[in-house]
């Protein structure tokens, strides 16, 4: 009893000696002699010419483009992987890495931007007495690798005195703060 391998899902199809071969695998259904593959050539500039002179058809198709002329995608890819590597290493050093959110991509820290008196107006809230959050302040800023989104976040020392601002308020029974 003969055996065949699908490959598509990697199951084994017995196939009795004599009977004419499966078409189509009987657990993921696909053709069994239909799989495609693609093969790329990454192989020796002197092999293609021989495979030319032998009259084979050239990796690229007959026009006789190749991937190995394509240099600007090799080059784009290399520089890809490079980027990926970096983002990597970046967020290995990271404490926090924020999810972005518009596409659920791990965020870079990318700095920290201080918020001056002049550049903010807080909200005076009458339940506190004052802002919630005083100027000067600072926001760490996070930046996605992938849609290059960008976020700010507000900087732990700047937490914890948000956090004690709005607790006084509160046992005070919103006082002036």
């Amino acid at each position: 009893m003969a055996v065949v391998v699908c490959l598509w899902c990697q199951n084994e199809i017995p196939q009795e000696e004599g009977a004419e071969p499966e078409k189509y695998c009987p657990i993921c259904e696909n053709e069994l002699d239909g799989y495609r593959t693609l093969t790329i050539g990454l192989d020796d500039p002197d092999e293609e010419e021989e495979a030319e002179e032998e009259g084979e058809v050239p990796a690229g198709g007959e026009e006789g483009l190749s991937w190995m002329e394509d240099r600007d995608l090799r080059e784009k890819n290399e520089t890809l992987l490079q980027f990926e590597e970096t983002v990597e290493r970046l967020m290995d050093d990271q404490e926090a890495a924020p999810e972005c959110p518009m596409c659920r991509e791990y965020m870079l820290e990318a700095g920290e931007r201080i918020v001056s008196p002049e550049s903010f107006r807080p909200l005076e809230h009458e339940m506190l007495g004052g802002p919630v959050l005083k100027a000067p302040f600072s926001l760490t800023v996070y930046v996605c690798p992938s849609c290059f989104n960008v976020q700010h976040v507000l900087s732990e020392s700047d937490r914890r005195d948000m956090e004690v601002r709005l607790s006084r308020a509160n046992l005070r029974g919103g006082g002036r703060l």
